[in-house]
């Protein structure tokens, strides 16, 4: 879009139907009136704040003024309609304004099914610890497009890379870019039906297949225990890479590496990151050129906070947090 000014910014950048201003919170977050379901108004924000924020630095000042009342908008919206209290308040007085019949709405309305399953960023560039609930009977796009229900950033990805659909009570991934790859357990797939614990790589992430259940259950869960920093060597796309503890990770040149360090003296398959007995070890794969640790040529070894690892041409440091 190239404006130089707009009449309705709620229209032209938001793509709402003329009407009230500013629009009612529900319309702005463009859910149905009075939806009590935390997580779709969580969605629904970020999906309304993605697709102004590439014009919050316009170089016309009243564009940006224009700009930031739509966005203080969103944000009083999110903060309103999840808190229990404001929100009830918020709708009773909605229903009296637009005289409508709250009780009925939501009487005659089917109960939203509460989500079973989430998706939980476990290793990746950006985003680590971060889940996502996923609700029944919806389709949630990953990718790098800023309309994306699960927006990821990595050049490695497609602006759509995949989606998850929920059809007949069952989850199901299929991978829809011409380009990259996904693996599921390891194995590269265009379409899987997901189980509760699949693990799901697409450029350059691991996304955690789970019952909402289980989170929090595991030994340091989603706290991202290992950053790995690139301090000295080549640029690269994903200068880091982070993951919680009881992830495992290939580093290496090929497509089907997580952290992907491009040069003549990277491995295809160079090195394996992996958290065991409550710590992260750097298994060398039998790379041409080895593994340094410290300076040192090491097949299997501990790492610790600050220690600096030697792959290829890139220097790489371990930041463990606690």
């Amino acid at each position: 879009m190239s404006l130089n000014w707009v009449d309705d910014p709620y229209s032209d950048f938001l793509d709402l139907p003329a009407g009230e201003r500013p629009p009612q919170f529900y319309q702005l977050l463009e859910l149905e009136i009075f939806c009590a379901h935390r997580e779709r108004i969580e969605q629904a924000a970020r999906k309304q704040f993605r697709k102004v924020k590439p014009y919050q630095e316009h170089p016309d000042r009243k564009m940006r003024e224009a700009i930031q009342d739509v966005i203080t908008q969103i944000a009083r919206a999110r903060v309103v309609l999840t808190d229990p209290e404001k929100k009830e308040d918020y709708d009773c007085a909605l229903a009296q304004r637009l005289g409508i019949d709250r009780a009925g709405v939501l009487a005659s309305r089917m109960a939203t099914p509460v989500p079973e399953f989430a998706l939980t960023i476990t290793a990746g560039p950006t985003d680590v610890g971060n889940t996502i609930e996923l609700l029944a009977d919806t389709r949630v796009t990953v990718g790098r497009d800023p309309h994306c229900v699960i927006l990821l950033h990595s050049l490695r990805l497609a602006k759509l890379h995949g989606e998850l659909r929920h059809q007949h009570g069952r989850w199901s991934y299929t991978h829809v870019a011409r380009d990259g790859l996904t693996l599921i357990n390891e194995q590269r797939v265009v379409e899987k039906e997901l189980e509760a614990g699949d693990r799901i790589e697409a450029g350059g992430y691991v996304l955690r297949f789970r019952r909402l259940t289980d989170l929090g259950k595991e030994p340091g869960s989603y706290q991202p225990p290992i950053t790995l920093i690139v301090i000295r060597g080549p640029s690269l796309p994903d200068a880091s890479c982070s993951a919680v503890g009881g992830e495992r990770f290939l580093i290496g040149s090929c497509e089907t590496a997580l952290w992907q360090l491009a040069g003549p003296w990277v491995s295809r398959h160079h090195c394996r990151m992996e958290f065991e007995a409550k710590r992260w070890v750097v298994t060398d794969l039998r790379s041409t050129h080895g593994t340094m640790l410290n300076g040192k040529r090491v097949a299997r070894s501990p790492v610790q906070d600050r220690d600096t690892l030697s792959i290829g041409r890139f220097e790489v440091m371990a930041r463990l947090h606690s």
